[in-house]
């Protein structure tokens, strides 16, 4: 029991450690998506009972398979969310005070499905390969809507997440991105399987 735990740990670590070298060997900007993919597709092969993968070797290859259409998704998603952060911030020089409330409702919501479905992009991507572009995006968010309640569960992942992150910062650092690569993965795994796509 304590090697299975020790073995665990060990590649939660090295996962993290492998996602933050190819962030920076991306210069940040570029290297995001990839790396977020290929620590999704690590994950993904460790959550089919795949453990004896050399790390190191498979995440190079995912990461370098990806490397385009990572970024090129990505790109439209900084699109959606730049063009969510200009219709909130403009809200008040274009509208009455009387239905700004129902404005940022709508703002909001909308908002939700985008970052849901750009964390589902990355399970996606993962699990469904040499697709293009755009079959992604529409298979990333209709994950949102497949199982509401499993993206409830994903929308409290994520704001546990960001308070840990915040909170502890030293954890984040050595296990953060991986753990929480794996519970997403794990959930949207489940959805996959229930609709015989495994």
């Amino acid at each position: 029991m304590i090697f299975a735990v020790t073995d665990v740990i060990y590649r939660f670590i090295v996962l993290n450690i492998l996602w933050l070298v190819f962030l920076v060997v991306g210069l940040g900007i570029f290297g995001f998506m990839p790396a977020t993919v290929a620590l999704f597709r690590s994950v993904r092969e460790w959550i089919k009972g795949e453990t004896d993968l050399p790390l190191f070797r498979s995440f190079l290859i995912y990461y370098k398979t990806d490397f385009i259409s990572s970024n090129l998704i990505g790109a439209l998603f900084m699109i959606l969310f730049y063009i969510i952060y200009v219709n909130a911030s403009f809200v008040s020089y274009f509208y009455d005070q009387a239905v700004h409330l129902y404005i940022y409702i709508a703002i909001f919501s909308i908002g939700t499905i985008i970052v849901l479905s750009f964390l589902n992009t990355f399970s996606v991507m993962a699990h469904f390969k040499h697709q293009k572009t755009i079959r992604y995006f529409k298979s990333a968010i209709g994950l949102v809507f497949a199982r509401p309640a499993m993206s409830l569960l994903q929308l409290i992942w994520l704001v546990a997440y960001i308070l840990i992150a915040i909170n502890y910062p030293k954890l984040f650092m050595s296990i953060g991105i991986s753990v929480f690569a794996y519970v997403l993965m794990s959930l949207n795994y489940s959805i996959f399987k229930k609709y015989h796509a495994v």
